[in-house]
C-alpha cells in the first residue's frame, strides 16, 4: 500500500508544479527546461560509458602486454579478452532485464513511430555496463548506439516523472538521443539531423530548439569531462574542382561498401540464430570466431578510433605494420593491401559477431571506420596509377561520409558529423557530392537502413505498418447494419418518396432480390440526378440506377482489404455480405479512418 501511495502523492505534486509553472510560463519553456536538464544527464551518462571503455581497455593493455616477450598465459588472455567480455554483457542484458531495447535502434525506432514512450528505468545504466564490457574488453562495436539507447530512457523517463503531456514525449526522447550522440562525437549539429532524420522523420520545427539546446549544453558537458573530438584532419586541404569526377566515383563504391556492411549483418546474425537458438551456444560460435579475427588483425578490436585519426593525420607507417602472425606470408608486399581489404570487409564481420552473438554496442563507429578505409583505398590506387594525384586523407573523409550514409541512410547527417569531428568544413561540396551519390546509389541495391530493414520487411513502418495494423481488424468491427432495403422493380418515384421522408440521410441503398439476395447497390447522388429530369425518372425502375456489388466484402474480411477494395473501385460504401451470401451491412470509408485514428489514440502511452 506504501507504494501506490507514494505514487499518488508524486503525481499530485508533479501537476501542481506545473499548474504553478503555467501560470507564469507557457508548457513549451518547461519543455526548454527539461531539454536542458536531459542534456546534462546523457551528456554525463556518455562520459561514464566513455572511461569505463578506456580504463578497462587500458587495464587489458596493460595485463596482455606487448606482443614481444608475452607469456603463453597473455596470449590465451589476449585471445579470449573479446569472448569474456560479449559474456559479461549478455549476462549483464539478461540479470537487468534489457532485452526489448538491447543492442539495436530498431525497436526504439518502431516505439517512437507508435508513440509507445514507455521505456522501462533500466535502461538509463543497462547499456553503461553491456556496451562497456563488449567494447572495453576488445569486442568490434561502437558506443553509439548504446549511448542513444541511454539518452532516449533518460528521455523518456524525465518525462514520465514529470507527468509532461504525451504529445511532448516524443521530443524528449529525441532530446535525449541528440544530446547522447553530441557528447559522443563533440557533433552537436549531427545529432539534431540524426534525430529528425532517423528518429523522429515526423519532425517538427517547433521541437527544433529543444533538440539544440539539449545538444549544445551536451556538447559543453563532454568538452569538460572528456575534451575534444579524438578526430583532427591535420592537412585540411581544400577540394579541387578537376577532383570532383573522383568524389562522384568515391560515392559510388561507399555505396557498395555500405550495402555490404547491411547485408552481413543481417546474414550473419540470421545464420547464429538460424543454427544456435540457445543464446550462450550462439555466444561461444560467434565469440569465437570473432576471436580468431581479432587476434589476427588486433586492429579490428574497439572503436577503431586510433587508426582513424592515424589515416586523416596522413599517417600510414603505423597502418601496416607486419602482423606477426602474418610473417610468414609468401608475398610480403601485398601485406597492406590485404590489412586495407580486412579493415574494410573484416570490420563489417567482426561487428556484427560482436553485437550478433550477444554483445552491445554500434554501428557508427564500424561505419566511420570502414569509411576512412574504403576512401583512403580508393585514393592510395589511384595514386599508384599515376594518373592523378588525389589528397589521401580528404578522401579519407569522404568515404566516411559515403559509407555512414549508405548505412544509415541519413545524408545530412554523415556530411554535418564528418565535418564536425574532423574539422572538415573547406570539404563541404564533395562531402554533399558523395553522400548525395551514395545514398541514390545504396538505395538502388538496399531500399532500407540497416535500423529499418528489418521493420520495413516485417510490415511494421509506414504504410506497412498501417496495412499491419488494418489486417488485425475485421470488417464487422465498422459494420453499418442498418441500411434500407429496395427492390428492384420499386419505381423512381416510390425511391424519392423514400429519400423525402427518410430522416436517417441514408448514402446509399441495398438493392435485393425478392429471396433477399443482393443485387446492386444504389447510391443517393444518381438518385438527385434523377430527379432533376422529370420527365425521364416517372418511367424509370431502381433497377435501372442501381450498380452492381461492387468490391463486395464478407464480415471475416479485414479492413487492409476494405482498403484495396476502396482505392480499386473508388467507392465510399462497399456491401458486405454474411455468411450465408447475404447482405450484412455496408461499410463506408469514413468509417475505417474513424476506427484507425481511435485505435491509435487508445494505444498511445500516456
Amino acid at each position: 500500500m506504501l507504494l501506490p501511495r507514494i505514487k499518488h502523492i508524486h503525481r499530485q505534486v508533479m501537476l501542481r508544479m506545473q499548474q504553478a509553472w503555467g501560470r507564469r510560463l507557457d508548457a513549451r519553456s518547461l519543455i526548454l527546461a527539461l531539454a536542458l536538464l536531459i542534456g546534462v544527464l546523457a551528456a554525463l551518462a556518455a562520459t561514464v560509458l566513455h572511461e569505463l571503455v578506456d580504463l578497462l581497455s587500458r587495464w587489458s593493455q596493460q595485463v596482455v602486454g606487448p606482443w614481444e616477450g608475452r607469456l603463453w598465459w597473455q596470449n590465451v588472455l589476449m585471445f579470449i579478452l573479446p569472448l569474456i567480455g560479449i559474456a559479461l554483457s549478455l549476462l549483464v542484458q539478461r540479470r537487468l532485464g534489457g532485452g526489448q531495447y538491447a543492442k539495436s535502434l530498431s525497436p526504439l525506432i518502431l516505439s517512437l513511430d507508435r508513440r509507445h514512450t514507455h521505456i522501462p528505468l533500466v535502461e538509463t545504466f543497462n547499456h553503461i555496463l553491456s556496451s562497456g564490457l563488449s567494447v572495453g574488453l576488445g569486442g568490434s562495436a561502437g558506443l553509439e548506439a548504446p549511448s542513444v539507447l541511454t539518452g532516449a530512457a533518460i528521455g523518456a523517463n524525465c518525462g514520465r516523472v514529470f507527468y509532461v503531456d504525451k504529445m511532448f514525449r516524443n521530443l524528449l526522447i529525441g532530446c535525449g538521443c541528440a544530446a547522447a550522440i553530441s557528447a559522443i562525437f563533440d557533433s552537436p549539429i549531427a545529432s539534431v539531423l540524426f534525430v529528425v532524420e532517423v528518429l523522429l522523420p515526423e519532425f517538427s520545427v517547433a521541437g527544433l530548439v529543444p533538440l539544440l539546446l539539449s545538444s549544445a549544453i551536451a556538447t559543453v558537458i563532454a568538452r569538460l569531462l572528456i575534451g575534444h573530438s579524438p578526430f583532427a584532419l591535420a592537412t585540411n586541404l581544400p577540394w579541387q574542382a578537376g577532383n570532383v569526377p573522383y568524389v562522384f566515383l568515391c560515392g559510388f563504391f561507399c555505396a557498395l561498401v555500405g550495402v555490404f556492411i547491411i547485408r552481413s549483418t543481417y546474414r550473419i546474425g540470421g545464420l547464429l540464430h538460424k543454427h544456435f537458438t540457445n543464446p550462450w551456444a550462439r555466444l561461444l560460435a560467434g565469440g569465437s570466431v570473432l576471436c580468431v579475427i581479432l587476434m589476427v588483425f588486433p586492429s579490428l578490436r574497439g572503436k577503431g578510433y586510433v587508426q582513424i585519426s592515424q589515416l586523416l593525420a596522413g599517417d600510414t607507417s603505423g597502418l601496416f605494420e607486419p602482423n606477426p602472425l602474418l610473417d610468414r606470408l609468401p608475398f610480403p608486399v601485398m601485406l597492406p593491401a590485404l590489412i586495407v581489404a580486412v579493415s574494410i570487409f573484416g570490420k563489417a564481420v567482426a561487428s556484427a559477431l560482436t553485437i550478433e552473438s550477444g554483445g552491445d554496442g554500434g554501428i557508427f563507429a564500424p561505419s566511420l571506420f570502414i569509411g576512412a578505409f574504403t576512401g583512403f583505398a580508393f585514393a592510395r590506387l589511384l595514386n599508384m596509377t599515376k594518373l592523378t594525384a588525389l589528397p589521401e586523407s580528404n578522401f579519407a573523409v569522404l568515404g566516411m561520409c559515403g559509407v555512414f550514409t549508405a548505412v544509415m541512410r541519413a545524408p545530412l547527417t554523415g556530411i554535418f558529423l564528418v565535418a564536425e569531428i574532423t574539422g572538415g568544413y573547406l570539404l563541404l561540396v564533395p562531402l554533399m557530392i558523395v553522400s548525395a551519390m551514395s545514398w541514390i546509389v545504396a538505395r538502388q541495391f538496399e531500399q532500407h537502413s540497416i535500423y529499418r530493414k528489418s521493420l520495413a520487411e516485417s510490415h511494421l513502418l509506414d504504410k506497412d505498418r498501417d496495412e499491419m495494423v488494418l489486417r488485425r481488424i475485421p470488417v464487422r468491427d465498422c459494420l453499418r447494419t442498418s441500411f434500407r432495403a429496395l427492390l428492384p422493380t420499386h419505381s423512381i418515384d416510390d425511391l424519392i418518396n423514400i429519400v423525402e421522408n427518410d430522416e436517417r440521410h441514408d448514402e446509399v441503398f441495398a438493392v435485393l432480390r425478392p429471396d433477399d439476395s443482393l443485387a446492386g447497390i444504389l447510391h443517393i447522388e444518381k438518385v438527385l440526378l434523377a430527379m432533376l429530369n422529370q420527365n425521364v425518372h416517372r418511367i424509370m425502375l431502381v433497377d435501372d440506377l442501381m450498380e452492381p456489388p461492387l468490391g463486395a466484402l464478407h464480415e471475416h474480411d479485414d479492413l487492409a482489404k476494405a482498403m484495396r477494395n476502396f482505392d480499386t473501385y473508388n467507392l465510399k460504401h462497399l456491401p458486405v455480405l454474411d455468411g450465408n451470401g447475404r447482405l450484412a451491412g455496408f461499410l463506408a470509408r469514413e468509417d475505417v479512418f474513424n476506427h484507425y485514428r481511435k485505435m491509435l489514440q487508445t494505444n498511445d502511452d500516456l
